[in-house]
């Protein structure tokens, strides 16, 4: 029988040694399962946790330090390894490693990235890569922090001071709709507002949220919508215009039921559709009114009580 002997440390080869000429210990180090480099470092996000070593902001299924490391870990640099799809990957912490800030930040620690191959479960391998952490803030987090940032506004109009309360309404409605947007999108808030003489300006971090504004206030109010936009800029890169959007609303100062007095005639609001009033005098005389019609100076409108 022919005995076969490692060619790097001469031991006897068992039959199922990985390699021709060489035994499991030496043929790991000679051929080890994977190389991965032994640094690493990424950013994160000191408000929100996304992480990022280009452009390109992820978020973490959760904003914990660790989980945020070790997401960072298998999306940058082990994705290679695991398309690949032949070794089992492990990723632990050395806690003993930890390196903090004055800030009491969490700088630095080891990782340690273990291996076995599907193949041949007697072949693993392990290694140690340095990771570093650096703090700052994503684009997103920046405009919010420095609450001047926008891209399209929203301006909420009534006609005169006696309908003032409606602002206050439809503010408390678009507030409450959009912090629960937030909380599913952080990329959508209202930055600033601004009072204005008969309501108030909205300034807001992206067109889609004027686009959902205007949305959820037609499934509940009645206005006159009004857009337009100003050429801000120029996307160099994408070859195109920017453009700020801005969208005024101006609320129908009348109520279902109210009064109003029409070339010396008393017509009461029978109903408010889409985009036209329906009033009826006592006579039962019918007339169908724009929106735009409870705009003029000289209206006289008796609002109904309560």
């Amino acid at each position: 029988m022919v005995h076969r002997f490692c060619a790097i440390c001469g031991k006897p080869l068992e039959e199922d040694a990985p390699h021709f000429g060489m035994c499991l210990e030496c043929y790991v180090k000679e051929s080890p399962l994977f190389e991965i480099p032994n640094h690493f470092s990424f950013r994160t996000c000191l408000d929100c946790g996304k992480y990022s070593i280009k452009d390109e902001w992820i978020e973490p299924s959760e904003n914990n330090i660790y989980i945020i490391i070790k997401e960072a870990i298998n999306r940058f640099l082990l994705k290679s390894l695991y398309r690949k799809g032949t070794i089992d990957l492990n990723s632990s912490i050395d806690e003993e490693s930890f390196n903090f800030s004055s800030k009491d930040l969490l700088k630095s620690l080891e990782m340690v990235i273990s291996g076995t191959s599907k193949i041949n479960k007697k072949i693993s391998y392990q290694q140690n890569v340095k990771v570093s952490i650096n703090y700052e803030l994503c684009k997103n987090c920046t405009n919010l922090r420095g609450g001047t940032y926008f891209l399209s506004i929203v301006q909420l109009r009534v006609k005169d001071e006696v309908n003032f309360y409606k602002i206050k309404e439809v503010l408390d409605f678009v507030y409450t709709q959009v912090e629960k947007l937030f909380e599913k999108d952080p990329r959508q808030y209202i930055t600033k507002s601004v009072d204005e003489k008969y309501g108030v300006d909205l300034y807001l971090s992206t067109n889609e949220l004027m686009n959902y504004i205007i949305k959820i206030l037609r499934g509940n109010y009645h206005f006159v919508l009004k857009r337009s936009k100003k050429l801000v800029g120029r996307d160099i890169q994408g070859g195109k215009n920017l453009y700020r959007q801005k969208a005024l609303i101006k609320f129908i100062p009348i109520r279902r039921n109210d009064v109003i007095e029409i070339e010396g005639k008393d017509y009461i609001v029978e109903s408010i559709l889409k985009n036209k009033v329906i009033l009826r005098n006592q006579k039962d005389e019918k007339l169908i009114k724009d929106f735009s019609f409870f705009f003029g100076e000289n209206l006289s409108i008796k609002h109904e009580q309560g």
